[in-house]
């Protein structure tokens, strides 16, 4: 699986704020923030990612106020049945609802629980990850980012993975999905196919990159097309792929994979935190594996809540 990740923003602007008119919609800032984490081996997926979420609010004299928040939710179970699970980078909310609800809804819709999308509900015995990752292209790009941001300029990313177990399967998969224009529909892309392993960063992954390939993706292409070709597959790039280690192999145990994902993404957020400005990856590492057989688990999650004042709290899914 190739290692370039485009970079996004999770993000949320605040309608209320007293420098700026109460509205129903608004323009987005584009500020880099967040960073989520795939890794695959032979005896699962893992997906990680942080809880770092911006507000950015323009200023009455210009420039932006930027208020960070460690609390989003990044990374979900689809399906409360079925080994299906998602992560979500970029933008933070639409309209009125973020991500994280929004993508529960879809989970009502696929579990069969949505009474007007019956017919969105999943056949445990025919089912693919390649179909759910259509479902989502159909609700946010169809239904609610192209009439969010139609006719709109400078329109925001949102990305996000659906990563599991088709019916039938014996190894894991993973698609992903970024909406950028409200007029063409995205087609999702298979980024880790069936036996395929390896790892991936995405929105912040200039940290990772460094750490593992020698170079991040956006100074690899910067030199690319400063020097050009012949010299670069001659000269530059021989020296790039001798440079890059490979922290990942499909024997890896699943276990190994979750130490991983965990590391990837605190590192990220120590990288973040010494540059400055404000610490855009941080708060809580959610992380999620699914294997064939013990299907979706929950590794590591946050909760708003008290757990002991709410017993029924562990069957809840983000």
């Amino acid at each position: 699986m190739g290692k370039a990740a485009k970079r996004f923003e999770l993000g949320t602007r605040d309608s209320q704020s007293p420098m700026m008119p109460l509205r129903d919609s608004w323009p987005w800032d584009h500020d880099g923030v967040t960073v989520a984490v795939v890794v695959k081996v032979f005896d699962g997926i893992v997906l990680a990612a942080d809880s770092a979420t911006t507000l950015t609010i323009p200023l009455a004299g210009g420039g932006d106020l930027h208020q960070v928040y460690n609390s989003a939710n990044k990374v979900f179970h689809l399906h409360r049945h079925l080994p299906i699970a998602a992560m979500t980078w970029g933008l933070g909310a639409i309209e009125s609802a973020s991500i994280a609800t929004l993508t529960k809804d879809l989970r009502r819709r696929l579990m069969g629980n949505d009474p007007d999308h019956q017919d969105w509900s999943l056949n445990p015995d025919s089912y693919t990850i390649q179909e759910v990752a259509a479902r989502y292209v159909e609700m946010f790009h169809g239904e609610l980012y192209s009439k969010s941001f139609g006719g709109a300029t400078g329109t925001p990313e949102l990305g996000m993975l659906i990563a599991g177990y088709s019916s039938g399967e014996k190894q894991a998969e993973a698609w992903q999905v970024l909406i950028t224009d409200p007029t063409t529909s995205p087609t999702p892309e298979m980024l880790i196919g069936v036996p395929g392993y390896g790892w991936q960063a995405f929105a912040q992954p200039d940290a990772t990159e460094r750490l593992f390939g020698g170079i991040d993706q956006g100074l690899l292409h910067a030199i690319k097309a400063a020097v050009g070709e012949p010299v670069w597959s001659s000269q530059i790039e021989p020296l790039v792929s001798q440079a890059s280690r490979l922290p990942v192999v499909a024997p890896m145990p699943i276990d190994d994979a979750i130490q991983l994902a965990k590391f990837l993404v605190h590192t990220t957020a120590q990288y973040s935190h010494f540059l400055m400005g404000p610490d855009t990856v941080g708060g809580v590492i959610d992380v999620a594996a699914i294997s064939r057989h013990e299907g979706f688990r929950w590794i590591n999650r946050k909760h708003y809540y008290p757990q002991d004042l709410n017993p029924w709290g562990t069957s809840h899914d983000h």
